[in-house]
């Protein structure tokens, strides 16, 4: 079905309004439901060492202060708790790790024990009372380091530090390399960054003695899955637990698992039988939430003389810290599904070398692997245009796929649905004035000015969606025809403010042709008649928007078939207009939607009755439609962004003065929407470019631990964005759509650093890692000017040569 057009009431988000005049409710305005007992507040105790034995807890002085309910250690805690669930690759380590630490901690901000007060204050001074003994040992935060035979051991047992090593492999690579006319190496480098949502991790447990029932409060990205999880390490039937999403203030991949202090909290709302608050405060979040990225990448590039890019081998560096969370082996295999991005690359050999270090353990963050993919292959395609002197344009349309050859499988086995990556390059050099600029920048050379003009260029693709095992659906929701002749929309997926509530009113509304106000949606609750695996991979639309498409279709045939009956019509004839059913040519023939709900009511006979929905086994019941759907494959996104920069010689500043996004995320279903989601994925993009990364010492500790000292842009520091899209619908979903949540994560680091890298260029200058901070752009500038500049080519150390 074709939804393109704004229904009335749907040109803006509907879901601001009460957070924009401060109405909306987190999960710290959340209070306890009146009759139950006074809210607990938890905090954690953690770990000032990135390495060490624990010897001893002394919780005494914490557990005396007047207000302290209970301190306990991790070991009283976890004993009788199931261990993380983690997934690995096969023949990798996968070490045991609780919801708190247990005879050493291995990151600094390791939790090792939690106090329970009467208020937050008092729990934190209770924090500082708690005496815990350590031994300190020898740390490593490099996970190049890492991997050295004499690096010191995260798992004794294990004997290495090595966590697996992982082969992709597709296409001939040895044939890639002797049909190459010269080889391009380089080494670029994935910093480590913090997601920083505007909310920290959140929750609240109220659990029922006297019932059984377990409530949560969450800020979370996926209400199911947090159901299982409690009801994994509770011993509590999933029907007992009622999980709430609050008001999320962002998530971005961080929310979609529990680290461990989530479990605890909830175990204590149980063992107390009182509601138990945890709210992770800024500098928790810096130093115990996973990161993401962390990548060092040694990439070989076979290329002809005319930019053809023939294969690429990678080794990838992988940091994956202190131990497996949920994505945390995810993240950098799936980068290397991605690697032939919009390219005909004949063959791909890449291997990923994990290793753990003292540090936060990495994991999703926006893009989750293909921003990793895109800076590999967009720094490598712009290198080969450097080296070989053509225009970096004119290198991706020798080397782009062509509309004609999809759906296409790669060379790893990736099979892409639908793409026009050279509509989008094009759309793109347009808007930014490419040859305007490329004018200006020759005259600025030619003339000797100080300021160092550059423009990058990043074309990618965003894998979303995905398949699922056969019968087993991703997204569910139901569509009910209320009473009163509106729309109700249930949805149990976990609303993180993308902006669902709008677009899922607005497929609604198109469907029974009303207003998007007659339309109410509710989600955020799996207690819900729906089901949704989560809010992540920018997947959503997709997904429960073809699920509510279907359910809405359905609902609207049910009503189609009893209006035939009434009307003693033929279904052909009626007309369904503004909330009412009329036949064709006799206007005075009618009946509303209201009135047929009525009538379905009070006779179920009516219509077909469904059978209960399979997830949670309640009937739908009335003038009712409850639809599953799971793609039959991911769908692909894509885009061209560029950017032009300016580089203060003197300084080392680097400024965007334009910047254009094109992209491509199939059909567009509300225009508004699509250009919030690249907005903020640009501001994120950017950031990791010029401003953001954590940093670790030898020793372990986190010099990024507070905002004074990880730097996020401000909006004075971001461009006016120009936007644009190229609509390549895709055949596997009703909608056609695609994702575009991640699009600006991916593209913008590798347009920024491009930008910059042709701005250095006439000083020799070919690579820099980000973030692209002044002193460290300067000290490059400086160096070329005095002749001490030293930019050979990288050698892969012999540690990571290939495994046999």
């Amino acid at each position: 079905m074709n939804i393109t057009r704004l229904p009335e009431g749907l040109e803006r988000r509907t879901e601001d309004y009460q957070l924009i005049t401060g109405h909306g409710h987190y999960v710290d305005d959340l209070r306890p439901p009146v009759g139950r007992p006074s809210m607990l507040y938890m905090v954690a105790v953690r770990s000032p060492h990135a390495h060490a034995k624990i010897n001893a807890i002394n919780l005494e002085e914490a557990a005396i202060l007047p207000g302290v309910v209970a301190a306990h250690s991790a070991a009283e805690l976890v004993q009788s708790l199931p261990p993380l669930a983690s997934a690995t690759v096969p023949g990798g380590q996968q070490p045991e790790r609780k919801a708190l630490a247990v005879d050493k901690v291995r990151y600094v901000g390791d939790p090792v024990a939690v106090v329970l007060a009467e208020n937050r204050y008092i729990a934190e001074d209770a924090r500082y009372l708690v005496d815990v003994d350590y031994d300190p040992l020898p740390a490593v935060s490099d996970p190049e380091a890492a991997l050295d035979a004499t690096a010191p051991l995260l798992y004794e047992d294990a004997g290495t530090n090595l966590a697996f090593r992982h082969p992709i492999k597709g296409g001939d690579i040895q044939a890639a390399f002797a049909q190459a006319e010269r080889t391009i190496r380089l080494r670029v480098v994935n910093q480590r960054i913090a997601a920083s949502p505007l909310e920290p991790r959140a929750c609240m447990f109220d659990y029922n003695p006297a019932s059984g029932d377990l409530t949560a409060w969450l800020s979370s990205q996926s209400l199911f899955r947090a159901r299982d999880t409690l009801a994994t390490f509770l011993g509590l039937d999933a029907s007992h637990i009622n999980v709430y999403n609050a008001d999320v203030g962002g998530g971005f991949g961080t929310k979609t698992t529990f680290l461990g202090e989530e479990i605890i909290a909830a175990s204590l709302a149980v063992k107390y039988g009182r509601p138990v608050k945890w709210i992770e405060d800024r500098s928790e979040n810096l130093q115990a939430q996973t990161h993401g990225r962390g990548q060092i990448n040694y990439i070989e590039a076979a290329v002809q003389n005319n930019g053809l890019l023939l294969g690429l081998k990678v080794r990838t560096i992988a940091d994956l810290g202190a131990f497996l969370a949920g994505s945390t082996a995810m993240a950098p295999t799936f980068h290397s599904l991605m690697l032939t991005g919009p390219y005909r690359i004949q063959a791909i050999d890449c291997e990923i070398i994990a290793a753990f270090t003292n540090a936060v353990p990495t994991a999703a963050y926006r893009g989750a692997g293909r921003p990793e993919a895109a800076y590999i292959l967009e720094r490598t395609i712009d290198r080969i245009a450097h080296e070989l002197h053509l225009d970096p344009a004119e290198v991706r349309r020798r080397n782009f796929l062509s509309p004609d050859v999809f759906p296409y499988r790669t060379p790893t086995n990736v099979l892409y649905d639908s793409g026009n990556y050279q509509a989008a390059l094009d759309r793109a050099l347009e808007l930014i004035d490419y040859t305007g600029w490329r004018m200006k920048q020759r005259k600025r050379r030619e003339e000797g000015d100080p300021s160092l003009l550059g423009v990058g260029i990043s074309a990618f693709i965003e894998i979303s969606g995905g398949g699922s095992a056969p019968n087993a659906p991703q997204e569910a929701a139901t569509v009910r025809i209320r009473r009163d002749g509106t729309i109700l929309v249930q949805s149990a997926v976990a609303h993180n403010g993308q902006g669902h509530f709008t677009a899922f009113a607005q497929i609604a509304a198109t469907v029974f042709q009303m207003p998007g106000r007659w339309v109410e949606v509710q989600m955020n609750s799996a207690h819900l008649p729906g089901y949704s695996v989560g809010t992540f991979g920018s997947r959503i639309t997709q997904t429960s928007g073809s699920a509510i498409l279907l359910a809405a279709e359905a609902a609207r045939e049910k009503a189609l078939k009893v209006a035939a009956r009434v009307l003693e019509a033929s279904p052909a004839d009626l007309e369904l207009a503004k909330g009412s059913i009329n036949v064709r040519g006799v206007p005075a023939r009618t009946i509303t939607l209201g009135e047929l709900a009525w009538m379905v009511e009070r006779q179920p006979e009516l219509i077909e009755r469904e059978p209960p929905n399979p997830v949670n086994d309640v009937p739908i019941e009335g003038l009712a439609a409850w639809r599953a759907f799971a793609p039959q494959g991911a769908s692909f996104s894509s885009g061209t962004h560029i950017a032009v920069v300016e580089i203060d010689s003197a300084t080392g500043e680097v400024h965007i003065l334009r910047y254009v996004a094109v992209d491509d995320c199939g059909r567009v279903l509300n225009h508004y929407l699509t250009e919030a989601q690249v907005h903020g994925g640009l501001a994120q993009g950017i950031g990791q470019a010029l401003y953001e990364g954590i940093e670790y010492d030898q020793s372990g500790q986190n010099l990024s631990s507070t905002l004074m000292d990880y730097a996020l842009p401000v909006a004075t520091q971001l461009p006016l964005f120009i936007t644009d899209q190229v609509e390549t619908p895709s055949p596997f979903n009703p909608l056609g759509a695609k994702g575009v949540g991640e699009a600006g994560c991916i593209a913008a680091p590798p347009a920024i650093v491009n930008a910059a890298l042709d701005a250095l260029s006439p000083l020799g200058i070919k690579a820099i890692d980000m973030p692209l901070h002044a002193a460290k752009v300067c000290a490059l500038i400086r160096a070329a000017q005095e002749g001490t500049l030293q930019q050979g080519d990288p050698v892969l150390p012999p540690v990571f040569a290939v495994s046999d």
